[in-house]
């Protein structure tokens, strides 16, 4: 079916639709029109695709030559989960959306599913879609109404799942400073190049520069300003490779870097000029232009809430969040970004792209005692559950999934992700070079940080 017929045909059911259309109905009548609006023809779809003991409404993939999906079943591109139209998927807050897309990121998350990279969560009226990256699920479109706007949202999301990303773009940030954010982007640099994935570091901490400082590299001057400030900005002139040689291993380890500029020191520039020379889009712009060149782009960020800040997460796709296990200020503060600025950032993204991001994952703990004594332990737990209790309060929102990703409904899960206290890792800092590349124990923390989160 060409792509206009089958608009046509899907502006026709959509409002053919009773209001109230339960699952089945939508399925029998939606679903494959939906599809066939995506691109996809009757022999690249197959309803009910089984995943072990377990059945995804749908499953897409574009066929070959010598691959008809309809007849092998194999590597699927493309899951979409259908609601009845009676399921409120509009307010992305409440209960019936929070389950279908639980279910929806269950079906992507599966061992069976490792060839997936999009989610479309469906009730008919609404339409959002997921993108998978590794481990990493995240929405990439808020949850667009197809009321008197089925086109722009096929037209959307048919761009989306058509020229797919090669990178995902990760902010390392908390708006409290010690928290060892620079050490690691890193070492998750340095792991994720051993792991044989392809890596850029963006140092956009300007005024401390404490990435290039780190590996012993001096700051650019100037170019920074001119390439976020151009029509088209373009970061590739400004990248910089750095290489460690381990004298056992056959090649250098190498990943490469975009350098923080000197010219931009807190104090010395004048923001309200700079927002009007650079726009709230630049940064991520330039990372898009690069974005089939890498698997991960790492941005370091200052510890604020200031301009370099917010460009930073504007131009992320994901926000990993430490905090330091003797520092109680970067847990509230933590909190802060979730709770505040990230959401900000979210509505600046809605409304001047149209697109839905950055997403925060679960705070990991730094510099964390391999045994902590129980009164310790005791402490940060109470200051974590009075955070959490205040902000169900002040702000409807429960953050214990990002403190205990491990807690689910009846059972009691303190367990989080946690960095410890290492001397490797401070040594590694006076040599100029990733603790990772340096010493195994801290390769072996780093990569099992990596299986948590990403891979």
């Amino acid at each position: 079916m060409d792509s206009e017929k089958a608009l046509r045909q899907l502006e026709r059911v959509y409002q053919d639709l009773p209001i109230d259309a339960d699952e089945l109905i939508v399925e029998a009548n939606f679903s494959r029109i939906f599809l066939n609006a995506l691109g996809f023809s009757d022999l690249e779809m197959i309803p009910g695709f089984g995943i072990q003991n377990l059945a995804v409404d749908h499953a897409a993939r574009k066929n070959t030559d010598d691959d008809i999906f309809l007849k092998t079943q194999s590597n699927p591109y493309l899951y979409m989960e259908v609601k009845g139209r009676n399921v409120n998927l509009s307010n992305e807050n409440c209960a019936p959306f929070n389950h279908a897309a639980k279910q929806l990121k269950g079906y992507l998350r599966h061992s069976q599913s490792k060839s997936v990279q999009w989610g479309i969560l469906t009730n008919s009226r609404h339409a959002k879609l997921y993108r998978k990256h590794g481990k990493i699920i995240h929405p990439v479109t808020p949850c667009l109404s197809l009321e008197g706007n089925v086109r722009h949202v096929v037209k959307k999301i048919r761009e989306k799942i058509e020229s797919p990303p090669k990178t995902l773009i990760i902010t390392v940030y908390n708006n409290k400073g010690g928290v060892g954010k620079t050490t690691t982007i890193l070492n998750l640099a340095a792991a994720l190049t051993l792991c044989k994935k392809r890596v850029l570091v963006v140092d956009f901490d300007h005024n401390q520069n404490d990435l290039g400082d780190a590996l012993n590299i001096n700051p650019v001057n100037g170019k920074i300003v001119e390439m976020l400030s151009s029509k088209d900005p373009d970061p590739r002139d400004l990248i910089s490779t750095y290489s460690f040689k381990h004298p056992r291993a056959k090649e250098a380890w190498e990943f490469d870097i975009l350098l923080s500029d000197s010219s931009l020191i807190a104090g010395d520039i004048d923001e309200a000029k700079f927002k009007q020379l650079v726009k709230p889009t630049a940064l991520r712009k330039a990372l898009e232009a690069v974005q089939d060149e890498y698997d991960y782009i790492l941005i370091d960020s200052p510890p604020n809430w200031r301009i370099f800040s917010q460009k930073a997460i504007y131009a992320s796709d994901v926000i990993l969040i430490p905090a330091n296990f003797y520092d109680l200020h970067s847990l509230q503060n933590a909190a802060t970004a979730l709770t505040k600025f990230i959401p900000e950032t979210q509505d600046l993204r809605r409304l001047q792209t149209g697109d839905f991001g950055p997403v925060a994952l679960p705070i990991f703990m730094n510099n964390s005692p391999t045994k902590p004594a129980n009164p310790i332990l005791s402490l940060v737990r109470e200051a974590i559950a009075q955070i959490i209790d205040n902000t169900k309060k002040e702000f409807k929102r429960d953050l214990t999934p990002y403190f205990y990703p491990k807690m689910t409904p009846g059972v009691i899960n303190h367990e989080m992700m946690q960095i410890p206290r290492m001397a490797h890792i401070a040594k590694a800092d006076f040599l100029h070079r990733p603790a990772v590349f340096a010493f195994k124990p801290a390769y072996e923390i780093y990569v099992n940080l990596l299986q948590e989160y990403f891979l």
